[in-house]
């Protein structure tokens, strides 16, 4: 059972009209801004899921009661609960007759009301499927689990000894039996007993003993027993700590079992948990897992030097946090008579830990749910590595338009499965940064991306201060992205979205304005320049055209490339030059010298477009010391301006 849809209305920041999420099995994101509104929704959805039971942890306040902009407070909130694959004994909340024979669905209304008192306090109203006659009872939400990981989370206590410590509940779940518990507790009392047979245990034991009765005389007679920890299940649940081993354990050459470790090594040099430098031999631990044919001394000597261990107080916090999730999933994993739906939220996954990590974290949720489908995640962050690696369906993006909190899911933009496999493949971890943007630029290349951040800083508008997000697609196939944003609800959510690329005019060959790309700058003539005059733009620009139009997205073409755009400007054909002489120090001279005999500038913007079109793969070198000249002279006006 899953979360397929949830409407939240009238609750902290989001008003009366409120916002739906769409969810998929597996894992699903929700991203946007700072302060945008998504704890609110994990927040709204731990509420829906608690309110009839008794295992609590949040409630709903009346400072939880939407507040609009002009003070007024509202006088309800509601949450709607859609769900899948519900099964038919929860009668509460299954509906036969949805889409799937398998929906199901339940909704949590909050009300102001005024106790005899006259204190102000919100009151739960809640219902299962059809009317609000159909009372919700808590035996519903016994076959549902919920588990929570806040943003600031403390791992390292959560993995400490204590009674509802994570690693104890996690044993409690491994071991729901009476006989299996007894087997341990068994282990436990045996240790006690052997500890208690120790002479300095007895004497500690006594000295105690005899204290007391002095103090106590005849009064109380009371006396006390010592010992590892009470011999129960519960104690051994709660005292399970969790530290962590070394990865590498290193025999030096001064060591007794040094010249053994290195015969090893010499036999199995083919193995990657073996090194071996001047300090002696490295060995993964893992190996002893591995290998039947290791002396039992040199094993016991491994084990012996790995034996030191760190506290989690000497972790990072982000492989405690990685400690602590995967004892949460552990628990989630385990199969429970009764249980449906095993839902994890989780705020920030990515806290405190670098790109790397995050991205095997996404592959370790997501390995969770192909092994287990009845585990739904959700998660909230502000990470484009992990927004990159979500499946595009699986995304919720929250935004504010026109002073109102709303919510664009990915799945409802106009894509075809192409496309989303497409985009899906192509959003590495910089591109999926226009999720967060206010506005999205769409460049076909690396000169245009280049550029474009200085020109921006030129005129004041740049692209971070208006959070305006460039995206290279690094080809001509804006289609894909077009469509992600052709829906008027998507377009909503980003309403500035451009594309910038070239007109690409005189490029098809039965064209008789074609040029032929084998023209170097000394080719210029006047052809050349009639061509480019009167050609006109591609059919895929053509195509573009009415795709973006339909879609409501501006283009901005530049007459040919951006090169011979550019420097159909006078001020710019120097500063042109001067990168193409700083890639091109001999031919930059001999091109220098021709535009040095041309008059026209629409000839002269044609021998250098003819100049780099010939040398196509250097584009990047030439726009990146352009750049360079942009911005020192973006530098030196400011400074005169100071």
């Amino acid at each position: 059972m899953y979360i397929k849809k949830f409407k939240i209305k009238n609750f902290r920041t989001f008003g009366e009209e409120g916002i739906t999420l769409q969810f998929n099995k597996g894992v699903n994101a929700i991203i946007g801004e700072n302060n945008s509104g998504k704890s609110a929704i994990i927040d709204a959805i731990r509420i829906a899921y608690s309110t009839l039971t008794y295992r609590r942890d949040i409630f709903f306040s009346k400072s939880d009661f939407h507040v609009d902009e002009d003070g007024s407070v509202a006088d309800s909130s509601q949450f709607d609960i859609y769900l899948e694959e519900v099964p038919p004994r929860l009668l509460e909340i299954w509906d036969p007759d949805s889409k799937s024979g398998h929906g199901g669905e339940f909704h949590i209304r909050f009300e102001k009301t005024i106790t005899e008192r006259g204190v102000e306090k919100p009151k739960p109203v809640h219902w299962g499927i059809g009317t609000e006659e159909n009372h919700l009872s808590s035996d519903t939400f016994s076959a549902i689990e919920v588990m929570f990981l806040g943003a600031l989370r403390d791992s390292e206590n959560e993995l400490r000894p204590a009674k509802n410590s994570r690693l104890a509940l996690l044993l409690r779940s491994m071991v729901p039996d009476d006989e299996a518990q007894h087997d341990l507790v068994e282990v436990l009392q045996s240790a006690n007993d052997a500890l208690l047979s120790k002479d300095a245990i007895k004497n500690t034991k006594k000295t105690i003993n005899e204290n007391l009765a002095k103090i106590e005389q005849d009064y109380l007679s009371q006396s006390i027993d010592i010992g590892l920890v009470e011999p129960r299940f519960d104690s051994i649940a709660s005292s399970l700590r969790a530290w962590v081993k070394p990865k590498w354990a290193l025999v030096p050459s001064d060591d007794s079992m040094f010249v053994t470790a290195e015969q090893y090594f010499d036999n199995h040099k083919d193995n990657k948990k073996i090194h071996r430098n001047e300090k002696g031999v490295y060995f993964e631990l893992s190996i002893l897992e591995d290998v039947v044919d290791m002396d039992a001394d040199l094993r016991v000597r491994i084990i012996d030097i790995a034996s030191t261990s760190f506290e989690l107080h000497q972790n990072g916090l982000g492989y405690n946090n990685l400690l602590f999730m995967s004892a949460v999933l552990g628990d989630m994993a385990i199969d429970r008579s009764g249980v449906y739906q095993n839902l994890l939220l989780i705020e920030e996954p990515e806290a405190h830990l670098h790109p790397q990590l995050q991205r095997l974290v996404h592959a370790f949720l997501t390995n969770a749910n192909s092994e287990d489908g009845n585990i739904q995640i959700i998660f909230t962050s502000h990470s484009s590595t992990l927004a990159a690696k979500v499946d595009l369906a699986n995304i919720n993006l929250i935004y504010e338009s026109e002073h109102v909190k709303r919510c664009l899911p990915i799945s409802e933009a106009n894509l075809s499965d192409p496309d989303k496999l497409y985009l899906q493949k192509y959003l590495d971890v910089s591109k999926s940064q226009m999720f967060f943007a206010r506005g999205i630029l769409f460049v076909e290349g690396i000169s245009e991306a280049l550029l474009l951040p200085e020109i921006a800083d030129c005129l004041d508008r740049s692209f971070e201060k208006y959070a305006v997000e460039l995206v290279n697609v690094d080809s001509v196939a804006f289609k894909p992205f077009v469509n992600m944003f052709s829906s008027k609800t998507v377009l909503t959510c980003f309403p500035k979205v451009a594309i910038v690329t070239d007109d690409d005019r005189c490029t098809k060959k039965d064209d008789t304005n074609y040029i032929s790309k084998d023209l170097d700058f000394d080719d210029i003539d006047s052809t050349v320049l009639e061509k480019l005059a009167n050609g006109v733009q591609s059919e895929r620009c053509d195509k573009l055209d009415k795709l973006c139009s339909d879609a409501g997205i501006s283009v901005f073409k530049a007459d040919k490339t951006l090169e011979y755009a550019l420097c159909c400007h006078e001020n710019n054909v120097d500063y042109l030059l001067s990168a193409i002489k700083m890639e091109y120090p001999e031919e930059g001279v001999l091109l220098e010298a021709k535009i040095g005999e041309l008059n026209d500038l629409k000839e002269k913007a044609a021998c250098i477009w003819l100049f780099v079109q010939s040398r196509n793969k250097c584009k990047g070198s030439i726009a990146q010391y352009l750049s360079q000249i942009i911005r020192e002279q973006n530098e030196k006006k400011k400074g005169e301006n100071q």
